[in-house]
């Protein structure tokens, strides 16, 4: 039979990358007192410092990843409505 993996909160995950931030010990050293693998304190310091241990941060990306991709859309409609306006003004022969 497999092994469960152990999960961990975030609350956990924070304080270790808090106190891998401050630099006092080494990353080994770290993980010895929490009993975790020095990769581990390496991700989470890493995730810390990206924001993914805040949920309001990821919300906000969130929503701005949705506003570009909306600014985007609407940009490629616009453009298509300015060429067609070109394209008939063209054939009715009407200048600017």
């Amino acid at each position: 039979m497999g092994r469960n993996r152990k999960t961990y909160s975030e609350s956990f995950k924070r304080e270790v990358a808090v106190e891998a931030l401050k630099e006092k010990s080494s990353v080994a050293e770290i993980a010895a007192t929490f009993g975790i693998s020095p990769s581990m304190v390496t991700t989470w310091k890493k995730a810390f410092l990206n924001g993914d241990f805040s949920k309001e941060l990821q919300k906000l990306r969130k929503e701005l990843e949705e506003s570009k991709k909306l600014q985007e859309e609407t940009f490629i409609e616009l453009g298509k409505h300015q060429l067609e306006v070109a394209i008939l003004k063209k054939k009715l022969g009407i200048k600017d």
